[in-house]
This record gives C-alpha cells, sequence and structure tokens, in this order.
C-alpha cells in the first residue's frame, strides 16, 4: 500500500495497526514504526489492543526518526513514554 508520510503534529489520536505498527513495549515505554511523522515532546493518544496491551493509552514522543527512505515516502521509527 503506497501513501503520502503522514503529519501528525496536529493530531493526537493515533490507531495501532493502521496508523502506526507496535515493535515492542517495556514498562512503561512502546516503540513504534509506521509513515505517520510525530515530533518528540508531542502528546499523543494511541487506540487499539495487540498482544500483551489491552490500550495504551496516552503516551508522549520521546524519540522520532526516518529510519527508511522509499518510493511512497519515509517510515519512522521511535519511542513513546506511556503515561499510566
Amino acid at each position: 500500500m503506497s501513501r503520502p508520510a503522514m503529519l501528525a503534529a496536529g493530531r493526537n489520536r493515533i490507531m495501532l495497526g493502521s496508523d502506526l505498527c507496535l515493535l515492542d513495549v517495556a514498562q512503561d515505554h512502546v516503540w513504534l514504526e509506521g509513515t505517520v511523522r510525530l515530533r518528540p515532546g508531542q502528546a499523543i493518544e494511541l487506540i487499539g489492543r495487540w498482544p500483551g496491551v489491552e490500550h495504551v493509552g496516552r503516551a508522549s514522543v520521546v524519540t522520532w526518526r526516518v529510519i527508511r527512505l522509499t518510493e511512497s515516502g519515509p517510515t519512522y521509527r521511535g519511542c513513546c513514554r506511556v503515561e499510566r
């Protein structure tokens, strides 16, 4: 599926599975990857269910960077701190 990179700077609800893929879960951090462009310090709400995670909830972007450039646009990866 080819789609341009989305800027989520004004957007705060992110869908796990459609907007971003969940890579790993630590105690209070999640590692994510996708075509959504986030910025460190941005507050987001992660919506979705994954094995080991029922509802992630509110999070703050800690790191976010380009990991791959393709014809369909950049892919980003980063870490978010989950607010519990």
